[in-house]
């Protein structure tokens, strides 16, 4: 039976279970991710460095054709034993990487967290035997620094939201003709962003744009400032009258991300958040 020593174990053996975590659930959804470069200096529970660096990446997506059953996931196996160990130093960048071709900037940085070495009694997905290992974020993630920052070109924005919505709708028989989206920035502290998109499914065409004003705190609390939906489709314009009400209704209300976050009780909180909306599109938050 697998051993306390043998997980982490060494640096090929976390490589391999960060590999196998890495793929979605069906890998021929996103193409690849295994070009990602990944390496690590693991001592004993500890891991001194962690690098993941999918820089020059081209990830390409291609979503199922048909949609699958909704099924409820297995249990998963039990944890038969835990190890306390640390996370010294890990970052995920890409400097940049290729989203269907467009650029993407990410740098995630991530100091002193302490975590907890799972080892279930079986593989949690029996295609992969690496799955038998585990890791948990200990103590809520108390202790732990970091920050990350996130950017593309603005006018990039169209073009992205096309790449991942357009084989989405094409998976329920929808197709999207054309879709259109500016972001500016509103103010010290918001986005304004505006769009318009076409559609058709089947023999029945229809267009539709609307606008949004988000605000976003230094304390990661998001504000709907306004928000606006419109169509010269006389049929799209009425349905969007029914739920005008409801459109409304989203106006003023805010998402606080830090309640978001898997933590809990002592756990480090978004601070100093910052969104911008220039050439690039840019966000950075601190996590401390």
């Amino acid at each position: 039976m697998t051993t306390a020593l043998t997980w982490p174990g060494d640096s090929e053996t976390l490589i391999r279970w960060i590999r196998v975590s890495l793929q979605p659930s069906d890998a021929e959804t996103v193409r690849g991710l295994d070009d990602v470069r990944i390496t690590a200096d693991v001592s004993g529970a500890d891991v001194e460095n962690l690098l993941i660096d999918a820089t020059g990446v081209d990830l390409s997506l291609h979503p199922e054709r048909e949609l699958p059953a909704v099924t409820p996931p297995p249990a998963e196996p039990e944890v038969v034993q835990r190890t306390r160990g640390n996370l010294r130093t890990a970052r995920i960048t890409a400097e940049p990487m290729r989203i269907e071709g467009i650029s993407l900037r990410f740098d995630l940085r991530l100091h002193d967290a302490a975590v907890d070495w799972l080892l279930h009694a079986e593989p949690v997905d029996p295609a992969h035997p690496e799955t038998i290992h585990g890791m948990d974020l200990a103590n809520d993630g108390a202790g732990m620094h970091g920050s990350v920052t996130a950017s593309l070109r603005s006018d990039d924005l169209a073009p992205l939201l096309t790449a991942v919505i357009r084989p989405l709708l094409e998976s329920g028989g929808i197709h999207l003709r054309s879709l259109d989206a500016t972001v500016v920035q509103d103010g010290a502290d918001g986005i304004r962003i505006e769009g318009a998109a076409g559609i058709r499914w089947r023999l029945l065409g229809a267009s539709a744009r609307g606008s949004a004003r988000i605000g976003v705190s230094s304390d990661g609390v998001v504000a709907v400032r306004d928000l606006e939906l419109g169509s010269r489709n006389p049929l799209v314009a009425f349905a969007l009258r029914m739920i005008r009400r409801q459109v409304r209704a989203q106006i003023g209300k805010t998402i606080d991300l830090n309640e978001d976050l898997p933590l809990d009780g002592d756990g480090p909180r978004l601070t100093d958040v910052r969104v911008t909306a220039r050439d690039d599109l840019s966000v950075s938050a601190r996590l401390g």
